[in-house]
């Protein structure tokens, strides 16, 4: 087993004295048709360290009996389940302000496919605790089938390309990098940016949202922190050539420069995607027999530019 894996005491053995002396914490794993995977990150989540937390499951109206399968496995998890499929930003907005509303002091929303170690949630709050300007704290991220680090933090944002940048590089000895976002597999929400208003953006319904967060911290005076104490194992694989991903992508990179940029940015973008990018994405892709993904990318493109957001297509490709 990983080191960084290894079991510690429950939450949930800690007397009532000591959890009133730590601030109270809301942790909501994110679901959409998933179970052995979920029922690892359940498992993960349960054995932290941290003595004032409470562990949900947040399913996102996952269709057949994925649900009922989760319980089977781990019976003492509380379980909440949406209407309908409110998409990453939406899910998570449900247990931002669900922890809000309870009186957390901070909210950290994983997604269904990590594993963490015992003391994830204690490093996310101790770093949170000691930086009066944070508004996000997110941990370094760690392919799970290559042990190499995805992200360290979020760098940057080109208006000319719609694209975020990530870096993988962490300085020898470093326990806290600034960021302009941190990624989403695993991240903390303080109370202070919850109560500025900083949500995650439900027009994108998933992919870009670290981006408009850290353009969103930025706006109300708040950082973003990386712990990098803290390693997060993700499983996530890139989906290439996947058409949903394609269609979200495409639109969302429209819809941050024009929401972000100058007038000159979103110029400059329009030109390069309209004239050069799509036109040589089509082609090439189609020539790959890609056709379906090349024709997702060309209705995200049409549909970040008249505004159809939220979900817009993407449950139909």
């Amino acid at each position: 087993m990983n080191p960084i894996l290894k079991s510690a005491p429950l939450a949930a053995l800690r007397d009532d004295a000591e959890l009133s002396r730590e601030p109270r914490v809301l942790v909501s794993v994110l679901n959409y048709k998933s179970v052995d995977d979920t029922v690892v990150a359940i498992r993960s989540l349960q054995q932290q360290d941290y003595p004032n937390f409470r562990l949900q499951l947040l399913d996102n109206a996952s269709p057949g009996d994925c649900v009922a399968r989760i319980r089977s496995h781990v019976p003492n998890v509380e379980i909440h389940v949406t209407d309908e499929n409110l998409g990453y930003c939406g899910g998570n907005n449900y247990a931002l302000r669900q922890g809000l509303g309870e009186g957390c002091e901070y909210v950290i929303v994983c997604n269904q496919d990590i594993e963490v170690g015992p003391d994830a949630v204690r490093r996310l709050v101790e770093t949170a605790e000691s930086h009066p300007d944070a508004g996000v704290v997110g941990a370094v991220e760690l392919c799970h089938y290559t042990d190499s680090v995805r992200a360290a933090r979020g760098a940057g944002f080109s208006y000319w390309t719609g694209r975020c940048t990530w870096s993988d590089d962490i300085p020898a000895g470093a326990t806290l990098l600034r960021a302009k976002y941190v990624q989403g597999a695993m991240v903390l929400f303080t109370r202070r940016a919850l109560e500025a208003g900083v949500f995650m953006n439900e027009d994108l319904f998933m992919y870009g949202d670290e981006a408009d967060l850290g353009f969103q911290l930025a706006r109300v005076g708040l950082k973003a922190y990386v712990d990098t104490r803290v390693v997060v194992r993700h499983k996530n694989r890139e989906k290439y050539y996947n058409s949903r991903a394609g269609y979200l992508h495409q639109r969302n990179r429209v819809y941050l420069v024009r929401k972000y940029g100058k007038w000159y940015h979103r110029a400059g973008f329009h030109l390069g995607v309209a004239l050069l990018e799509l036109p040589a994405k089509v082609v090439v892709r189609a020539l790959q027999g890609r056709a379906r993904f090349a024709w997702a990318c060309v209705l995200g493109y049409v549909d970040g530019v008249t505004g159809r957001m939220g979900a817009g297509r993407a449950t139909s490709l």
